[in-house]
């Protein structure tokens, strides 16, 4: 039951009558980092042409084959849910099986004119659910619980956010400017949250 739960999550949003699988071709990461049973941790699915290669954020984890039939798309002899295009960048997956709907991001590559390490030296405030969180891409002391990465996956870059020495969560960037930081794929509106230069 487990592997079938893993599976609808996974690939269910290719069913489509009016989109195929050569539009949804790319890099995919589910918003809120939910982990999924035989898949742990931060979930980024490659979508190709004849397979889904699945990622624990940049590590490699597994190849699934799939095909499409009947407007339907099959892993070996099972079908799967429905899904709805929330923008042409966000999809939401939806089953009887799943307690809530399940959304994907789609990567972009990230606007940025700053090389990586111009990048690094600048300090952002985020501002969130009435919380203040510091980003700071190089100060990382040992007594710090949290800390924060700028890592890149192929041309999108994220902030990637380490508790304890483990990745919690990776937030895709849009854009990234000297005054600001650009976030999206949240799960609550709102999606998209600006975080701004200290000075």
């Amino acid at each position: 039951m487990r592997v079938i739960v893993i599976c609808i999550v996974l690939v269910s949003f290719l069913v489509s009558p009016s989109i195929n699988a050569q539009e949804l071709e790319g890099k995919w990461i589910i918003s809120g980092n939910k982990s999924f049973g035989a898949f742990p941790g931060i979930h980024l699915m490659q979508v190709r042409e004849d397979s889904l290669l699945h990622y624990n954020f940049d590590q490699f984890i597994a190849k699934t084959s799939y095909k499409t039939e009947n407007k339907k798309l099959k892993i070996d002899t099972l079908a799967f849910a429905d899904y709805s295009f929330k923008n042409p960048n966000r999809l939401s997956i939806y089953s009887e099986r799943l307690e809530n709907p399940i959304d994907y991001i789609r990567l972009v590559p990230t606007k940025t004119k700053l090389g990586v390490e111009e990048i690094k030296k600048n300090k952002y405030n985020l501002e969130r659910g009435g919380r203040n969180f510091k980003i700071d891409f190089q100060n990382h002391p040992d007594n710090k619980i949290v800390h924060s990465y700028l890592k890149k996956i192929d041309k999108t870059y994220f902030l990637v956010i380490y508790r304890h020495g483990d990745i919690v969560t990776a937030v895709p960037l849009e854009e990234i400017t000297e005054d600001n930081l650009f976030l999206y794929g949240f799960p609550d509106k709102p999606n998209k949250i600006v975080a701004r230069a200290i000075k």
